[in-house]
């Protein structure tokens, strides 16, 4: 009894029915009766994620930079989505102050918005992005109420479009001229088809033939002619001549100095132990 207790599981399920995907329904199921699970919609989930964007904090001033991994909690926005997108905002922690950081999504924008506990770096591009969003706005509602605006600027939009149609037809014409250069400059090969490639090429190598023909071959009483390598020079370099006193005729000679002999009237070592001179 204790061991069956051990391999059962939660509900007094065995350990082998965990992993079943069809369960048995009896014939008088009535799946009315089985009571709705309520929907917690302040409910938060554990979701591991990385920040899309680079942050700072705003308490111990740490910087955590995109791509860094957090585990975070994640949860509806309630009321308050986007032409019925919902929105999720999600909770990390700083890395070193453990503070409490939250951002949430941005389905307008494709894009995210740091809500509190650290502030977002500088990005040039968001900034860019801005500033022609601030500008079409603008130029929409200014020609909302005056229909001169509307048709300068449409007149503006035409005459940009004209100049980028007019610089793209330069840079192809510059293309197609650099290109017809390309194939004047280069030799056009002889083909079969040519009667007059064929027989110039034919003519060009019976002249290279023949003066190859005339060129005279070097000979041995030249002086110029390059000496030609000797059968034996692989053997004779490895076992070079050598003189009556072993050394090799090639090596060079050591010029031996002479012998000191000594000079009449110079001084003379006599033993101590010896006699002296009557």
């Amino acid at each position: 009894p204790t061991s069956a207790r051990r391999r059962s599981g939660p509900g007094g399920r065995k350990m082998g029915e965990r992993k079943v995907l069809n369960r048995y329904f009896p014939p008088d199921f009535d799946p009315a009766l089985v009571p709705k699970r309520k929907w917690d919609p302040y409910k938060q989930v554990e979701v591991r994620m990385m920040i899309p964007f680079s942050m700072q904090c705003t308490k111990c001033g740490e910087f955590m930079y995109r791509g860094k991994k957090f585990n975070s909690r994640k949860e509806d926005v309630i009321g308050d989505d986007y032409l019925g997108v919902r929105k999720y905002r999600f909770y990390i922690k700083c890395s070193l102050c453990n503070n409490e950081i939250a951002f949430k999504t941005d389905p307008q924008n494709n894009d995210y918005v740091c809500e509190s506990g650290a502030t977002r770096n500088y990005e040039s591009w968001r900034q860019q992005t801005e500033a022609e969003t601030a500008f079409e706005s603008a130029r929409s509602e200014a020609e909302k109420g005056n229909a001169m605006a509307a048709l300068e600027s449409r007149t503006l939009d035409s005459k940009i479009e004209m100049d980028v149609l007019d610089a793209l037809d330069e840079i192809k014409a510059v293309n197609e001229r650099h290109a017809r250069l390309a194939r004047d400059i280069l030799p056009r090969p002889p083909t079969d088809n040519d009667d007059d490639d064929r027989n110039a090429l034919q003519a060009f190598r019976d002249e290279q033939h023949r003066a190859n023909a005339k060129r005279p071959l070097p000979s041995s009483d030249d002086d110029d002619a390059p000496e030609l390598p000797r059968r034996d020079e692989p053997k004779r370099l490895a076992n070079p001549p050598r003189g009556n006193d072993g050394v090799r005729d090639d090596a060079p000679r050591i010029k031996r100095r002479p012998v000191d002999q000594p000079r009449p009237g110079g001084l003379v070592a006599y033993n101590s132990s010896g006699s002296g001179s009557s």
